[in-house]
C-alpha cells in the first residue's frame, strides 16, 4: 500500500524514492517547508523492546553531528507503529551510480571524495556513532560535494536482531574481518576498513576483495591482501593501512583525515583543530549544542506497558482567510526576525527570505548578478544562514559557484516561495500556459518556440512551485504532479528515442544524410516537451511528414506504434519518423531532376547514334554510285569503240554528271533525315560544337546519373529492411 499523501510526524510524504533492507525512503515536505527524506523502517510488531531505546539514543547522537559532508538527521520517532527517521534531502546520484556511468574517479576528484568521506566519518565517530554500512550506495554525489547518508540506524537493527555471518547489516565487499568473525564488540575501525574499500572501488571500478561467490569474498577478506593496484601512489599506502586485518593496525578516522589534509593553516594537527573548532572541515560540536533543536521530546521516551507517548504539538489553526491563504502568508514572511539585520537587494532592504525571493523573482537579472558573484553570494549566505538561521534553502545554492546563475535564482525562489506562480524571464511557466503557448508556436523542428527556449533544468525547478492549475488537484506545498509527469514522460521519450535512433544513425551516415533539418538526429528535450504538450497537433505533424514522401519511401519508414502504446514511446517514434522524413526529402530532392536529365541525355545519345547511322548509310550509297558510274563509263567506252573512234571524254563526263546529281540528292536527303531525328530531342551542352565530343560527354553523365539513382534505390531498400528488423 502506497504511503504517498500521508503525514508522518509533520512530514507530508510526496512519493517513494528508494527502498532497501532497513525500509522505504520517501520524498517529503518538512513541517516548516522545504524537502526532506523520510525513511519508514521495517520493524515487526514483536521486535526486541530494546530497539526503540537504542534507536532513540543513536538518533539523538546523530542530531548533534556537524552537517559537513553528511545528510543531516532532522528528526525521528522510534516509538511509532512504523518507526521513522527524517534527514536532509540530497539531490544527485550515488557514488555507485556515478562509477557505473562515468567510470573510476581520478586526480582531484578522487582526493575530494577521500577527504569528504573521511571528514564525514570523523564527525560521525566524534558523536559516538559507528556507521556500520559505509558503501558507494550510501555516498550521495551532491552538487556541493559528496555526502554520507544512512547513519544512525544500523546499530539498533543489528544488535537487536539475529544475523548470520553472511547476512549482517552491510554489503559484503565492505565488511571488515572482525564483522565476519562475529567479534563481540565492534569499533569505529570497521568504518575505516569500509572507507578503504570504497576508495579502491572509486579509483579502479573494482572491489578490493572480489570473488564469484560469497565464500570466495569472505575468504579473501579474512586471509588475502587487497587489490589496490588501481589506487594512485599518493593514496595507496594509506588505503592499505585502512584495509589491515587487525583493527588496531588501522588509523582512526581523525588520523585518516590528518594524513589526507596534513597540518592546518595555524600549524595544528587536524585532531586538535577539530576539537578547537579552528578548521573549515568541521566546527566545534559544543558551539552547536545550544542552537541545534533537539529531537522531538516524545521520541526519547521509552513506551511503558499500557501507556502512550505524548502526542506531537498540535498545528496552529489557520487564519480566517483559509488554510491556503495562511500557508501563503506564512511563506511570504518566513523566517523574519526583527533582531536580524536586513539584506539590501535592488535598492531596497528585505527582512525575510520569502520577501527577498519575491523581489528576486521580479528582477531576475539583478538576482543572477548576486548569485554569480562570489562575494555577493557569500554575503547572502551569511545573512540567510547565520543571521536568519534559515534551514529550508539548499546550501549548495549559496556555497557553490552556480553553472547558471539564472537557474540558481529560480531554484532559490522555488524553495523560498513555492507559492508564487512559476516565471522565467517574463515567461509564464505554468503548465497551462506552456500548453497554450506550445499550441500557438511553430513546429519545434523548424525552430524552438520562445515558450520552450529555457534550459532543461529550469523546467524541473518550475515543477517545484505549487500547482497553479486547480483542475489538477495537486495539494499545496508539493509542487505540480502533472508538471513532473510531463517532464518524466519527456525524459522517458528521450531515452526511447535515443535507443530507437541508433541503427538509423548508421544508415544515415552511410547514405550521406548529414543535414536533416535543425533538429537532426539530436534528442532535444524541447521537441519532446512540445510534442507531449500538443499530442493531437504532434500526431498531425507526423502524418503530414509521412504524406510528403512517395509511396515507396513511406513503406520503408519504421511503423508507428499502436494507440495503446505509452505516450512517451509514441512521441519518440513519431520524432524518429519525422526526422527520417526530413532527411529523405533532402536526400531525394534532386531525384526527379536526375531521372529526367538521365532520360533526356539517353534520348539524345540514341538520336545521335541514329543520325550517325543515317549519315553512314548515305556514304554507302555514294560509293555504290561511284562504282555504277565507272561501270557505265567502261561499258559505254567498249560499245562506242567497236563501231567508231573512241569517245571516252564525253562518256566519262556524262557518267560523273549523273553521279554528282544522284550523290548530292542522296546526301541532302540523309542530312535532312538526321536533322529531323535530332530535332525531336534536346541537344545538351550547347557550348560543345563537336557532335562526337558532345555525345561522349552525354554518355559519361548518363552512367554517373545511373549510379546515383541506383544508390538511392539501395538506400530505400536498406531502410525498409532496417524498419522491418527493428
Amino acid at each position: 500500500m502506497s504511503a504517498e499523501g500521508t503525514e508522518v510526524g509533520g512530514y507530508r510524504l510526496l512519493r517513494e524514492i528508494g527502498r532497501g533492507g532497513f525500509g522505504s525512503v520517501h520524498l517529503a515536505e518538512a513541517p516548516g517547508g522545504g524537502l526532506a527524506a523520510v525513511k519508514l523502517l521495517h520493524v515487526d510488531s514483536d521486535a526486541d523492546p530494546r530497539f526503540a531505546r537504542m534507536f532513540a539514543a543513536e538518533v539523538d547522537a546523530a542530531r548533534r553531528i556537524s552537517p559537513f559532508c553528511l545528510a543531516q538527521v532532522l528528526d525521528a520517532d522510534p516509538h511509532a507503529d512504523q518507526p521513522w527517521i527524517a534527514s536532509e534531502y540530497i539531490e544527485g546520484r550515488t557514488l555507485a551510480e556515478e562509477i557505473r556511468t562515468d567510470g573510476p574517479r581520478t586526480g582531484a576528484d578522487l582526493q575530494r571524495l577521500a577527504v569528504s568521506t573521511a571528514t564525514a566519518l570523523t564527525a560521525i565517530h566524534r558523536a559516538g556513532i559507528v556507521h556500520r554500512d559505509l558503501k558507494p550506495e550510501n555516498i550521495m554525489m551532491a552538487p556541493d560535494g559528496p555526502r554520507v547518508i544512512d547513519f544512525g540506524i544500523a546499530r539498533a537493527f543489528e544488535e537487536t536482531a539475529r544475523f548470520t555471518a553472511t547476512a549482517k547489516i552491510g554489503t559484503l565487499y565492505y565488511m571488515a574481518p572482525e564483522r565476519l568473525d562475529d567479534a563481540p564488540h565492534l569499533t569505529p575501525a570497521i568504518d575505516v576498513f569500509a572507507w578503504g574499500a570504497v576508495i579502491v572501488y572509486a579509483a579502479s571500478g573494482r572491489q578490493a576483495f572480489s570473488g564469484d561467490r560469497q565464500t570466495a569474498v569472505i575468504k579473501r577478506i579474512l586471509m588475502d591482501e587487497p587489490d589496490c593496484a588501481g589506487v594512485p601512489d599518493e593514496l595507496r599506502g594509506l588505503v592499505t593501512r585502512c584495509l589491515a586485518k587487525n583493527p588496531e593496525d588501522r588509523p582512526s578516522a581523525h588520523q585518516l583525515l590528518n594524513a589526507l589534509l596534513g597540518p592546518t593553516a595555524d600549524h595544528l594537527d587536524v585532531d586538535t583543530a577539530i576539537t578547537r573548532g579552528s578548521t573549515a572541515v568541521t566546527r566545534d560540536l559544543a558551539q552547536e549544542e545550544a542552537t541545534l533543536p533537539r529531537t522531538l521530546p516524545y521520541t526519547r521516551q521509552v513506551r511503558m506497558q499500557g501507556t502512550q507517548p505524548p502526542p506531537p504539538p498540535a498545528p496552529e489553526e489557520p487564519e480566517a482567510e483559509g488554510a491556503e491563504g495562511a500557508e501563503r502568508k506564512r511563506r511570504a514572511k518566513r523566517p523574519s526576525d526583527s533582531k536580524s539585520p536586513p539584506y539590501r537587494f535592488a535598492g531596497r532592504l528585505h527582512h525575510g527570505v520569502g520577501e527577498l525571493a519575491e523581489a528576486m523573482r521580479a528582477d531576475q537579472d539583478a538576482a543572477a548578478a548576486v548569485f554569480g558573484d562570489a562575494d555577493e553570494r557569500a554575503a547572502l549566505a551569511d545573512w540567510i544562514i547565520e543571521d536568519l538561521e534559515d534551514t529550508l534553502v539548499d546550501r549548495s545554492l549559496l556555497r557553490k559557484p552556480p553553472k547558471d546563475p539564472a537557474s540558481a535564482v529560480l531554484s532559490f525562489v522555488s524553495q523560498a516561495r513555492p507559492d508564487l506562480p512559476p516565471e522565467y524571464r517574463g515567461l509564464d511557466m505554468r503548465l497551462s500556459a506552456l500548453r497554450e503557448g506550445a499550441r500557438r508556436t511553430p513546429d519545434p523542428l523548424d525552430g524552438t518556440p520562445d515558450i520552450l527556449q529555457v534550459p532543461g533544468e529550469v523546467l524541473d525547478v518550475m515543477a517545484a512551485h505549487d500547482c497553479q492549475d486547480p483542475d489538477h488537484g495537486c495539494p499545496a506545498g508539493g509542487g505540480c504532479a502533472e508538471y513532473r509527469r510531463l517532464l518524466d514522460d519527456a525524459r522517458a521519450a528521450m531515452d526511447s528515442y535515443t535507443a530507437a535512433r541508433a541503427p538509423y544513425l548508421r544508415w544515415a551516415g552511410k547514405n550521406g544524410l548529414k543535414n536533416v533539418g535543425k533538429s537532426g538526429f539530436k534528442a532535444q528535450k524541447e521537441a519532446f516537451v512540445h510534442a507531449l504538450l500538443t499530442v493531437d497537433e504532434w500526431r498531425g505533424l507526423v502524418d503530414e511528414d509521412r504524406a510528403s514522401l512517395d509511396e515507396e519511401w513511406r513503406a520503408a519508414l519504421p511503423p508507428l506504434p499502436p494507440a495503446d502504446t505509452p505516450q512517451a514511446e509514441r512521441v519518440a517514434q513519431g520524432l524518429l519518423v519525422r526526422v527520417l522524413c526530413r532527411g529523405i526529402r533532402n536526400l531525394t530532392a534532386g531525384h526527379e531532376e536526375r531521372s529526367s536529365r538521365r532520360k533526356r541525355l539517353t534520348a539524345y545519345v540514341e538520336a545521335q547514334v541514329k543520325a550517325n547511322r543515317t549519315m553512314a548509310e548515305n556514304d554507302s550509297w555514294g560509293w555504290g554510285l561511284i562504282v555504277a558510274a565507272i561501270t557505265f563509263a567502261i561499258v559505254g567506252w567498249a560499245g562506242v569503240s567497236s563501231h567508231e573512234a573512241p569517245r571516252i571524254g564525253p562518256g566519262l563526263l556524262a557518267a560523273f554528271v549523273v553521279y554528282g546529281s544522284i550523290v548530292t540528292w542522296v546526301e541532302s536527303a540523309a542530312r535532312s533525315r538526321a536533322r529531323q531525328i535530332l530535332s525531336r530531342v534536346e541537344v545538351p551542352y550547347p557550348w560543345i560544337s563537336d557532335p562526337q565530343e558532345r555525345t561522349q560527354r552525354a554518355k559519361t553523365d548518363v552512367s554517373s546519373l545511373f549510379k546515383e539513382i541506383r544508390r538511392l534505390e539501395r538506400a530505400r531498400e536498406e531502410l525498409a529492411n532496417l524498419s522491418r528488423n527493428t
